[in-house]
């Protein structure tokens, strides 16, 4: 079996590096996204485990309470993604490397 020419590479590196910038780049934002949810679930947690011993129910802490759920509800969506989105980056990355 003959090695693959230097034109067939240089196509691949190309195909790999243009699924990389179609793919995975666009979605680069996710990240950000999953942190400021888990730093909010993770604010929320401590503040209504750790420092919330009053029985009553203002605006500030409604809105915590409401952003906390939204949160608790984002995260396990969230983390499917960008779990499935490292993975494939990682993947492509190996595969423009070889």
């Amino acid at each position: 079996m003959q090695p693959p020419s230097d034109n067939w590479k240089r196509i691949r590196r190309a195909t790999l590096e243009r699924a990389q910038r179609n793919a995975i780049e666009p979605f680069a934002p996710l990240y950000t996204v999953y942190m400021c949810v888990c730093a909010v679930y993770l604010a929320g947690f401590v503040h209504f485990k750790f420092l919330a011993h009053d029985a009553e129910l203002n605006l500030l802490t409604a809105s915590l309470l409401i952003t906390a759920a939204i949160a608790g509800m984002l995260v396990p969506l969230l983390t499917g993604s960008v779990i499935t989105l490292h993975f494939a980056s990682r993947r492509l990355e190996r595969l423009a490397a070889e």
